[in-house]
């Protein structure tokens, strides 16, 4: 019976030496993740701050011309309007000449296969 408990000891102390083996590397493990989360959060941190400093030079910039010109918010806010109203009305141009080279494409495709002998 002695023999029994000795062995069944033994057992019990392997595993638990196996078990805190495993408990160290499951630890090595999870600090490496956190560090490379925190490393990542922090890029995202830096990222977002950056952003956000570009959109503020941004927003101050505007302020600053909107100051500057000479029908205040209302002068500036009609200028811009029509100059995105002129490159809304150039990009339709385009569109339409594209679309109207397409329109004349197709005629004279259509055109071509009633003039085919094949098709008589």
């Amino acid at each position: 019976m002695e023999d029994f408990w000795e062995k069944a000891k033994e057992t019990g102390k392997d595993l638990a030496d196996k078990a805190a083996e495993k408990l160290g590397d499951l630890r090595e493990v999870a600090a490496e993740k956190v560090g490379e989360w925190s490393e990542k959060a922090e890029a995202m941190a830096a990222e977002a701050k950056a952003e956000a400093a570009e959109k503020l030079a941004e927003a101050q910039a505007a302020k600053a011309n909107i100051a500057a010109h000479t029908g205040g918010a209302l002068g500036y806010l009609s200028d811009k309007a029509s100059e995105l109203a002129g490159e809304v009305k150039e990009e339709a141009g385009e569109v339409y000449e594209k679309g109207k080279g397409f329109w004349e494409k197709a005629k004279d495709y259509v055109s071509d296969k009633e003039d085919d002998p094949k098709d008589a």
